[in-house]
C-alpha cells in the first residue's frame, strides 16, 4: 500500500513523495551518511559501482601482510568516486591483476614486507613471470592496472625512486602496444559473412516471437472463453496462465523404463522458454542488436527498459556509454522503428520486440534493464544470488551482477553451419572453415558498412563513436574499406586534376640550381625574376610555408597588392619558388594532408586540399631525384604550424 501523502503539499514519508511542478523536492529523512569504503581495519574496501553493481574486494587472506594497509587504501582511492575504475567489470578486471601480483611476491623467497620494499627488478621479473604463461597484450594491460593502482598510494615517498620513475611510463608503453594491436586487428566480415549471421541471428528471433505470442495468444483465448477449448488445449492453457501470473514454471518429469522420474531439465526450460527468454535466448537477440545498431554489446546489456515511442516511427532509449567518462556516459537515442513487415530490421523495432519478450518476467526479476531472463536451473552461484532467484522464481536480470556472462557465439554460428570466406590449411578436405563469430567484429562490420554508405563521411558514420575512433578502431585496418577509398579517392582526384594542371610556380630543381650557382643572370631571366631576388630564395630569405615566395607585395589573389591568403595557395602562384631545401616541408604537409583526409568525407578533402595533393606529389616532387626525396623524407619534421595553414588573421 503506498504512503500517505498530501498532493498539496507533496509531503509525506520520502519514499511515497514525487518530485513535480509546485512541489517540494523529496529529500531523505534524517541525515545523510555515507557508505564506508572499508572496514574498520581497513583491509576490506566495498565497491559501489556507476553501473549499480557492487562488490567487496579483501585483502584479508592474501600474502605480504606489510603491503596489505598502503594497497588497500589505494584501492579504495582507485574505486572510490574519483577513481577510474567506475563499473563492476572494470574493478573485477583491475583487481585480478593485484590478487596476482600480491601472490606472486609472497611465493618469492625473500618476498617485500613493506612497500618501500618493492623494487623495480619485482615488477620487471613479474612482468616476465606473467608473459611465459600469457599473451603480451594482456600482460600490458595488466602492468598497466597495477602501475595505476600503485600511483594511488600515498605518500609516494613511501615508493623507492627507481619504481616512482617507473610508474610516470605506463601511458606510453600502453599507447605503444595499442597502436601495434590497432595494426593487427581483424578485419570486419565480409558481405556473404555479414548476411548469414543476421539471417541466422533473425531466423532465431522470429522463432522466439513466435513461441511466445502463440502461448500469449491461448492464454488470452483461455480467459476470454475456456469453454471453446478443448480438454488438452484447456488444460494446457490453465497451466501457462497459472505460470503467467505466478511466475513458477513446474518442474517437468520424465518416467524412467523401471517406473520411476527423475527431472527434465531440457524440457523444463523448453516449458519456460514458451513465455520467458531463456538462457539459449540471449545470443540470436545480442548478435541482431549489434548487427541492426552498430552499437557496443556492454551497451545493449545495460538498455533500460524505460522509453518513449515518438509518433509509431521511431523510440527514444536511454543509453549507457561507460568509456565516454561521468559527464557524458548517459545519452538518449533514437531508433527507427520501421513498419510491421521490417521491425526485425531497424533498431527501434529491435528493441520493442526484445521490451515485448521480456515483460513479463521483468515483472518476477524486478529488472531495471530490458533484460529478463528465467534461469532457475543453474544452481551455482553466490549463496545471496541463488536466494534471489528461488524467491523471483528464477527470474533474473542476466547482466545485473556484471556484464561478462558467458556466451557460447561460437557454438551458436556452428549450429547454424556459419562459415568463412577463405579457409585456412587446417580445415578438411571440402576447404570448409567454420566462421568465428565475436560481437566486436561485428559491430566493426557495421561500421565499415555504414561508412561505405554515406560516401566514407566519419562525421555522418560515426553513429556511436567519434570519427577518430571510429576510424582509429574500426575503419583503418579493414581492407576491404581500404580499397574501396583508395578507388573513390582515385575517382575524385581525377577531377581535380585540371586544377593541378593550372600549376604555374617555379621549381629550382638540380639543373636549375646548377645553372643559378654557375650563371645567376641567367637562371633567373629563365625564372622570370631578378638575380637578387633568386639569390635571396636560394638562401631561404623569403620562403613561407612550403615554397618561397618572389613577390609578396604583388599577390595576383589579392586586390590590395599584399598577400593575405592560405599559405597552400603558394603551390598555385606564379610568383612560388620550389627549391630542394623546402622538400622536407613538402612531405610533413603530404603527411598533415593525409592525416586531414582521415576526418572528412572525399568530396570534401578533395575540394579543399585536392590540387594541392596533385601538384606536389604529380608536378613538384617528381622534377627532383630519388636521392633528393629520400633525403628529404627524413629531415621532414613531424608537424607544421597548422593556424598558418588557413592564411593571416586579425588579432582578437
Amino acid at each position: 500500500m503506498p504512503p500517505e501523502t498530501d498532493t498539496d503539499t507533496g509531503t509525506g514519508t520520502a519514499a511515497g513523495r514525487r518530485a513535480g511542478r509546485g512541489r517540494i523536492s523529496p529529500q531523505p529523512d534524517g541525515f545523510y551518511a555515507p557508505p564506508a569504503a572499508a572496514d574498520a581495519g581497513g583491509l576490506v574496501v566495498e565497491f559501489f559501482g556507476e553501473d549499480g553493481r557492487r562488490a567487496v574486494y579483501s585483502f584479508e587472506h592474501l600474502p605480504c601482510p606489510g603491503l596489505h594497509a598502503a594497497l588497500a587504501a589505494a584501492w579504495a582511492r582507485r574505486v572510490g568516486t574519483a577513481g577510474g575504475l567506475r563499473t563492476r567489470g572494470a574493478a573485477d578486471g583491475s583487481w585480478s591483476g593485484v590478487v596476482r601480483l600480491v601472490r606472486w611476491l609472497g611465493e618469492l623467497s625473500r618476498p617485500p614486507r613493506t612497500l618501500g620494499a618493492l623494487t623495480l627488478a619485482h615488477l620487471r621479473r613479474y612482468d616476465q613471470h606473467r608473459r611465459m604463461t600469457t599473451q603480451g597484450p594482456a600482460v600490458v594491460q595488466e602492468m598497466h592496472q597495477v602501475r595505476a593502482l600503485l600511483k594511488e598510494v600515498e605518500p609516494q615517498e613511501v615508493l623507492r625512486p627507481q619504481v616512482r620513475e617507473y610508474l610516470e611510463q605506463p601511458a606510453r608503453l600502453y599507447d605503444r602496444w595499442h597502436v601495434e594491436q590497432e595494426r593487427a586487428q581483424v578485419p570486419g566480415y565480409s558481405d556473404r559473412e555479414f548476411a548469414a549471421i543476421m539471417a541466422a541471428a533473425r531466423g532465431d528471433v522470429v522463432a522466439i516471437r513466435r513461441r511466445h505470442r502463440a502461448a500469449r495468444d491461448l492464454v488470452e483465448r483461455f480467459r476470454a472463453a475456456p469453454q471453446d477449448l478443448d480438454e488438452p488445449t484447456r488444460s494446457r492453457a490453465a497451466a501457462l496462465a497459472r505460470t503467467l501470473e505466478t511466475g513458477e514454471v513446474p518442474l517437468v518429469h520424465t518416467t524412467l523404463a523401471g517406473g520411476g522420474q527423475v527431472a527434465d531439465m531440457a524440457a523444463w526450460r523448453e516449458a519456460a522458454g514458451e513465455l520467458f527468454l531463456t538462457t539459449q535466448d540471449i545470443v540470436p537477440l545480442l548478435v541482431l542488436g549489434v548487427g541492426l545498431s552498430g552499437r557496443n554489446t556492454e551497451t545493449l546489456k545495460e538498455l533500460s527498459c524505460e522509453h518513449r515511442l515518438l509518433e509509431d516511427r521511431a523510440v527514444a532509449v536511454n543509453l549507457l556509454k561507460r568509456r565516454r567518462g561521468k559527464s557524458r556516459s548517459r545519452e538518449t537515442i533514437h531508433w527507427e522503428t520501421g513498419t510491421d513487415s521490417s521491425r526485425l530490421r531497424t533498431p527501434g523495432g529491435w528493441f520493442l520486440l526484445l521490451h515485448e519478450l521480456t515483460a513479463a518476467g521483468r515483472v518476477f526479476s524486478g529488472s531495471r534493464r530490458v533484460w529478463s531472463i528465467w534461469a532457475a536451473h543453474h544452481p551455482a552461484g553466490p549463496s545471496e544470488a541463488l536466494a534471489a532467484r528461488r524467491a523471483a522464481h528464477g527470474h533474473i536480470d542476466p547482466f545485473e551482477n556484471r556484464l561478462g556472462r558467458q556466451l557460447d557465439l561460437f557454438r551458436w554460428a556452428a549450429r547454424h553451419g556459419l562459415t568463412a570466406d577463405e579457409p585456412d590449411d587446417a580445415d578438411d578436405a571440402r576447404g570448409v572453415r567454420p566462421l568465428k563469430l565475436t560481437l566486436g567484429r561485428l559491430k566493426k562490420t557495421v561500421e565499415v558498412r555504414t561508412a561505405r554508405t554515406v560516401g566514407g563521411h566519419l562525421p555522418s558514420a560515426s553513429r556511436t563513436n567519434t570519427p577518430n575512433v571510429s576510424f582509429l578502431h574500426y575503419l583503418r585496418s579493414d581492407p576491404r574499406i581500404r580499397d574501396w577509398a583508395e578507388q573513390v579517392l582515385t575517382e575524385a582526384l581525377e577531377d581535380a586534376e585540371g586544377s593541378a594542371r593550372a600549376f604555374r610556380g617555379r621549381i629550382l630543381n638540380g639543373p636549375a640550381a646548377e645553372e643559378a650557382a654557375r650563371d645567376p643572370q641567367a637562371a633567373a631571366a629563365a625564372l622570370g625574376t631578378t638575380a637578387g631576388t633568386l639569390a635571396a630564395a636560394r638562401a631561404g630569405d623569403l620562403d613561407t610555408l612550403v615554397a618561397a615566395c618572389l613577390d609578396f607585395e604583388h599577390s595576383p589573389y589579392s586586390g590590395n597588392g599584399l598577400c593575405d591568403v592560405s599559405f597552400l595557395t603558394c603551390l598555385r602562384c606564379p610568383n612560388a619558388l620550389v627549391a630542394e631545401h623546402h622538400l622536407p616541408a613538402l612531405f610533413a604537409l603530404l603527411h598533415q594532408l593525409q592525416a586531414d583526409l582521415d576526418t572528412r568525407d572525399v568530396d570534401d578533402w578533395i575540394g579543399r586540399h585536392g590540387a594541392t595533393w596533385l601538384i606536389v606529389t604529380r608536378l613538384i616532387l617528381p622534377k627532383f631525384t630519388a636521392a633528393q626525396r629520400e633525403q628529404a623524407r627524413a629531415l621532414a619534421p613531424k608537424s607544421l604550424p597548422t593556424d598558418l595553414l588557413d592564411g593571416f588573421k586579425e588579432p582578437s
